[in-house]
């Protein structure tokens, strides 16, 4: 299906997700049997989810697998950004303007449109692109803007626990704010799932090529923006659009490996 046709589809993306699942070698998902298994549990919680006036689940994170290592995941959001990374083929030729960027703004579009209202949709998203061994592969994942409180904490601690098993994080950076007074956490980022992704595939990954871009759903899909899916060209779209890397993830992103390019996630290198 090609993804401007896609983009329209409202709430019949629910109806695509469990066409996915009865084809899955036909929507060409990883082939891996723990991924392959996860499906129908993903999508059971998206129904439960969208629509809600909360985007975390009543009780615990949802464990899925991608590519055989285990995850827990909470949101609306990580969860079709889990879809995302495991389906599909990326083609040969792909690169951001053809199919890495519109993908992102694909996948902003639709967290939108399962969500009860705009307000709850992330304030950030971001791609993640990379080859492993003779395939190229995509993650997608959101940040924990909404809710503020409690909620949102405890999400953001699960997602931390995480990067310290993963030798991501430090014990000591729990609590601790490189974005400086008032800033996030470490665990919040849009980064976080497509970070651990990359990271659960070891060598497998050739780190120099990892790149990614972080985008800003509410101005990417602003209604006066002509070409939604067109790569921001200008210095004031670029800025206006798209995120770097914050400081948490300039401190995060290295430890995947020596060979990480920080450079790969400037707005400015697309």
């Amino acid at each position: 299906m090609p993804i401007h046709q896609a983009f329209h589809r409202d709430m019949r993306i629910v109806a695509l997700f469990d066409d996915i699942n009865t084809r899955r070698d036909y929507y060409e998902v990883i082939n891996n049997t723990p991924t392959r298994e996860s499906f129908p549990k993903v999508i059971e919680r998206i129904k439960t989810l969208q629509q809600r006036s909360s985007i975390f689940p009543d009780g615990a994170a949802l464990t899925v697998s991608y590519q055989g290592t285990n995850f827990e995941l909470e949101t609306l959001y990580d969860l079709v950004g889990w879809i995302f990374s495991v389906t599909g083929k990326t083609p040969d030729d792909a690169n951001a303007a053809n199919y890495y960027y519109p993908l992102v703004i694909l996948y902003s579009q639709w967290c939108r449109t399962l969500c009860a209202k705009k307000e709850k949709e992330p304030q950030m998203v971001q791609i993640t692109w990379f080859p492993q061994e003779s395939a190229k592969r995509v993650c997608l994942g959101s940040n924990l803007d909404r809710p503020k409180g409690p909620r949102k904490e405890a999400a953001r601690i699960k997602r931390f626990d995480m990067l310290l098993k993963d030798g991501l994080a430090k014990a000591d950076e729990k609590q601790k704010r490189y974005t400086g007074d008032g800033g996030q956490l470490i665990g919040h980022c849009a980064e976080t799932f497509p970070m651990l992704f990359v990271k659960s595939l070891g060598n497998k990954v050739t780190l120099k090529d990892v790149k990614g871009v972080a985008v800003k759903p509410f101005e990417a899909l602003a209604d006066g923006l002509a070409d939604k899916f067109a790569v921001p060209n200008t210095d004031t779209l670029r800025t206006t659009l798209l995120e770097d890397p914050c400081d948490n993830c300039k401190v995060v992103l290295p430890r995947l490996g020596t060979n990480i390019n920080l450079n790969n996630f400037s707005i400015y290198n697309l």
